[in-house]
């Protein structure tokens, strides 16, 4: 599955919202702000990328799904 990471900072504007392409960077920057959510997008089939409703929160994956 091609995907990328959004860190998700409460309240922040959408030029500060950081996209991270690499799942070990993703790990790393969500232990460094463990409070704050690395959301998981998945690319879709019509292009574009779309929420999986899983997350990274402390180094650690939340799946909703």
């Amino acid at each position: 599955m091609d995907v990328i990471y959004v860190l998700c900072v409460n309240g922040a504007e959408w030029e500060n919202i950081v996209v991270y392409l690499s799942k070990e960077e993703a790990l790393e920057k969500s232990e460094k702000w463990p409070n704050t959510r690395m959301e998981i997008f998945s690319k879709s089939e019509k292009g574009g990328y779309g929420p999986t409703y899983n997350y990274y929160l402390n180094g650690n994956l939340v799946e909703t799904t």
